[in-house]
């Protein structure tokens, strides 16, 4: 073998492995990084403007605005979080009594109540021709949703250290990433030698998906959750933080969205002969709860992103189901920097113009 691509394979082999390497190191704060890097992104307009007002101290700038960030979001997210811990603990009764119908409530019964019955009989007539249980198939799936909420619920209070943790580190990343980010990304940019127009297109991109993820999917779900969540008081239904939260869990999903938690609430209200708190439930869930999103989502992404809803939506879902809760902002990212590099590419101009002349040649 030549000694040149011996030499040649050799490096590479050991690139590979140094990047595996710190891909392990890494990978346990990729999830940290991602939203510290998001939330650094969205904010970092307002620390250039606080820098210049700060006579261009970096470190001081840099600390009032990680306070800000810990005042503002994280420790009003901690604060929810312990809340939420204290109604597991309720939510876990209701639900246990409510797959053992200990409160006089079953899910047969539910099944059967006379505003949910005519709806199953029409669907199973639909469903007939394939021979299909309907009954026999929902009640497992319903009481597997509900075993799912609660090992949701029982790991909120057992990572409830963790997430504290996570927050700290987060805040310490934040004050590193708003000190000396632009640093790091100047670097980042000489390292791989795209051409300044690339470059620019890039930056754009991402601010403006990002925007538009934060916005337009996070704060719509936040808001949907809300909504939900205080319909779940006004009710009087246990546990209005809990499953206001899954209900912003929910929001982006297509078509049902919300009404995966609220519409089993009305059910229940509707079963246990709180009719009029079930109907108001139903309309509250359907006019507002279910439909804010179609204000809200559209008019956050078309006028941050520039980018078509369909790719915001299957970039989040896409994201989430492959990475987790990061997944949110890193899905839509990753396809949106895809279309940028696709279109440098047709425009050859992923390198600058004295690297692409002496590809030519």
């Amino acid at each position: 073998m030549d000694r040149t691509l011996f030499k040649t394979l050799l490096a590479f082999a050991g690139a590979v492995l140094f990047l595996y390497l710190l891909y392990a190191i890494l990978a346990p704060f990729l999830a940290l990084m991602i939203w510290a890097g998001a939330i650094g992104s969205v904010t970092y307009p307002l620390y250039r403007r606080l820098l210049a007002r700060c006579q261009q101290h970096e470190i001081i700038c840099a600390g009032l605005m990680t306070t800000a960030v810990t005042l503002s979001l994280v420790l009003p997210i901690i604060g929810m979080m312990i809340a939420l811990s204290h109604e597991v603990a309720i939510a876990y009764h209701y639900l246990e009594r409510l797959t053992a119908g200990n409160d006089g409530m079953t899910l047969d019964r539910l099944l059967q109540h006379p505003m949910l019955a005519p709806l199953l009989e029409r669907l199973q007539a639909l469903i007939g021709p394939f021979n299909l249980e309907l009954e026999g198939m929902l009640l497992p799936t319903l009481k597997q949703g509900l075993a799912v909420m609660l090992n949701y619920s029982t790991g909120v209070v057992k990572n409830l250290f963790g997430f504290v943790l996570k927050m700290v580190l987060l805040v310490i990343t934040l004050f590193f990433l708003y000190k000396d980010g632009a640093y790091f990304m100047q670097r980042c940019w000489q390292l791989l030698g795209f051409s300044q127009q690339l470059q620019a297109r890039i930056v754009d991109t991402v601010g403006r998906v990002l925007r538009a993820v934060m916005y337009g999917v996070i704060l719509t779900c936040m808001v949907q959750g809300a909504l939900g969540g205080l319909a779940f008081w006004a009710t009087g239904l246990p546990s209005p933080l809990l499953f206001g939260t899954l209900m912003a869990l929910c929001a982006p999903i297509p078509f049902v969205g919300t009404a995966l938690i609220w519409l089993p609430g009305a059910f229940y209200l509707l079963s246990q002969g709180q009719t009029t708190a079930g109907i108001a439930l139903i309309i509250w869930g359907a006019l507002v709860v279910s439909s804010i999103d179609n204000v809200l989502r559209p008019l956050f992404i078309s006028t941050n992103a520039k980018l078509p809803i369909l790719l915001i939506v299957f970039g989040v879902l896409g994201g989430f189901l492959a990475f987790g809760l990061s997944g949110v902002v890193a899905g839509p990212l990753v396809l949106a920097v895809v279309l940028v590099f696709l279109d440098a590419y047709h425009a050859d101009s992923i390198l600058p113009p004295a690297q692409n002349a002496d590809s030519d040649t």
